[in-house]
C-alpha cells in the first residue's frame, strides 16, 4: 500500500534534531515526510548555498521540484519549514501552489544576520512565522519569538557522576576558539575546563589552521570531525557541573545548549549578556560573562545548582515547543506510521 503523508518537513538534520522533530510530530499523530533544506550536505554544496547561491540556484529549484512531483496529490495539510537556507521565494509559491490546502510554518533558529540576505522576503509566505532571536522579532513584527527547546534525554545526565567542573562542546566558528582560549584563561584554580571541539570538515580546518595564527597552538585532541552520538553528548554533558556556551556575536537567541541546560539540571557559563532576561534565569545557576575579558567568580564554580520551577523547565522541552509552533489544536487523531526520510531526494546529491 503507497505511505501517504499529511505533513512535510523541510530542514537541515542540525545534529540529529530534525530526526527528533520528526519522531515527535507522529507521536503526536502527524503522518511526516522530511527533506533536507538543500540539494546536499556536502562542504562545497553548504558553501555555494551561502556564499554563491546563484552558482547552484539551478540544482537547488530542481531539488524541490523534485520533492512537488513525489508528493503531489498527497493530502498535505502542514508544510513546516526551519530556516530553509536554500528554499527560494519561488520554491515556496510553487509548495503553495501545489498543495493549496496546506498550513505553512516556518521557524528560524538562526538570526536573519547569519542567513541569505532574502531571508526576510520569505516571512510573508507563510501562515505563521517564528524566530529564536528575540532581536529579530523585536525589528520584524511579523515572526513571533519562541526559544528552542531541549530533547527529553536531556533529564537523564543529571544522575551522571559529576567529575567535569567547565564543558565546552559545539562547533568552532566565528570568533569562538579565541572566546574560548580567554576562558581557559579565567578559569579559577583547582577548576577543570574539559573542552571538544566539533570541526565539519577536515579540509576545511587544515585550511584554517595555515591562515588563522590563532589555530597554529590548537590541541589536536580537542579536535573532531564528526559529531558526538548523542549518547557521548549526554554522557560528557551529565558529568559537568558547568556548560559554557558562547553565541555568536551576532545573534541574541540562546543557544540549543543553554537550553539543554534546562532540562539537564546543569549551571550555565555564557557570553550571552541576554541571559539575565530569562524566565529561567537564577544567578545561582547562570553567569553572563564579557567574551573579550571573562572573568569566572570562583565562588559560582563551587555553588551547588539551584532547582528551577516545574512548570518552566516543561515549558522548553520539545513538546511545548511544538505546542506553541504548531498549536495545540492541530494535533491529528490518525495513528502515526513510521516517518519517512528519502534518500534519493535527500542525500548528498
Amino acid at each position: 500500500m503507497t505511505q501517504t503523508y499529511d505533513t512535510l518537513f523541510i530542514g537541515a538534520n542540525f545534529f540529529g534534531y530534525a530526526r527528533e522533530i520528526v519522531s515527535s510530530l507522529e507521536r503526536r499523530g502527524h503522518r511526516t515526510i522530511w527533506f533536507e533544506d538543500r540539494p546536499g550536505t556536502d562542504t562545497l554544496t553548504k558553501g555555494l548555498i551561502r556564499l554563491s547561491p546563484n552558482l547552484v540556484a539551478a540544482r537547488t529549484e530542481a531539488y524541490f521540484d523534485a520533492i512537488i512531483r513525489k508528493l503531489r496529490g498527497q493530502p498535505i495539510r502542514t508544510v513546516f519549514v526551519i530556516k530553509g537556507e536554500a528554499l527560494s521565494a519561488d520554491a515556496i509559491r510553487r509548495f503553495r501552489a501545489a498543495f493549496p490546502q496546506a498550513r505553512f510554518i516556518l521557524y528560524f533558529w538562526d538570526s536573519y544576520r547569519n542567513m541569505p540576505k532574502g531571508s526576510a522576503r520569505k516571512v510573508e509566505l507563510f501562515d505563521r512565522a517564528f524566530t529564536f532571536d528575540p532581536d529579530d522579532a523585536d525589528a520584524d513584527k511579523r515572526l513571533t519569538y519562541r526559544p528552542l527547546f531541549y530533547l527529553n534525554d536531556c533529564k537523564a545526565a543529571i544522575a551522571e557522576k559529576q567529575d567535569i567542573d567547565m564543558l565546552f562542546v559545539g562547533t568552532v566558528h566565528s570568533d569562538r576558539y579565541g572566546v574560548l582560549k580567554r576562558i581557559a584563561r579565567a578559569v579559577p584554580p583547582g577548576a577543570s575546563f574539559t573542552q571538544v571541539h566539533y570541526y565539519p570538515s577536515r579540509a576545511v580546518y587544515q585550511a584554517k589552521r595555515v591562515l588563522r595564527p590563532s589555530l597554529w597552538r590548537a590541541p589536536a585532541a580537542t579536535t573532531i570531525f564528526r559529531p558526538l552520538t548523542r549518547p557521548d553528548l549526554i554522557s560528557l554533558i551529565g558529568r559537568a557541573r558547568i556548560i559554557v556556551d558562547i553565541e555568536r556575536s551576532i545573534q541574541s537567541g540562546y543557544t540549543i545548549r543553554t537550553i539543554e541546560t534546562i532540562g539537564a539540571g546543569k549551571k550555565l557559563i555564557t557570553t550571552n549578556r541576554r541571559i539575565v532576561e530569562a524566565d529561567f534565569y537564577d544567578r545561582a545557576n547562570h553567569l553572563a560573562i564579557d567574551r573579550r575579558a571573562p572573568f569566572i567568580d570562583p565562588a559560582f564554580i563551587h555553588a551547588p545548582y539551584q532547582p528551577i520551577p516545574a512548570e518552566i523547565i516543561r515549558s522548553y522541552g520539545m513538546d511545548a515547543w511544538l505546542d506553541d509552533i504548531f498549536g495545540q489544536t492541530s494535533l491529528l487523531v490518525h495513528p502515526p506510521p513510521v516517518g519517512v526520510l528519502e534518500p534519493a531526494l535527500h542525500g548528498a546529491g
